[in-house]
């Protein structure tokens, strides 16, 4: 999962597992969530969606949030944020 700061708060996005999808979530600096979601290839577009607070936190996990905080309070502006596997390491920008 990929992390970036952007102009108000931070993007988190995503490729579903099928690749048909880019599922991007925003956290606002103000603490407002939403979702959209980016067909890949076809012109169609969904209207974003604004999400109750916390439901950033418990769609990317435990450990995934963990790192998320911990790049906040490193100012990393973008970051692989994904749990960390055998021999991964997140990289940083």
């Amino acid at each position: 999962m990929l992390v970036k700061r952007v102009n108000n708060g931070y993007e988190f996005e995503s490729p579903t597992v099928n690749g048909a999808f880019i599922v991007k979530l925003t956290l606002t600096d103000k603490g407002e969530e939403k979702l959209e979601t980016l067909p890949i290839g076809v012109p169609v577009t969904f209207t974003p969606r604004d999400l109750d607070k916390g439901t950033i936190k418990k769609a990317i996990g435990d450990e995934r949030w963990k790192n998320f905080e911990k790049m906040k309070k490193d100012g990393i502006s973008t970051m692989f944020i994904d749990p960390h596997k055998s021999g991964f390491i997140p990289h940083v920008w």
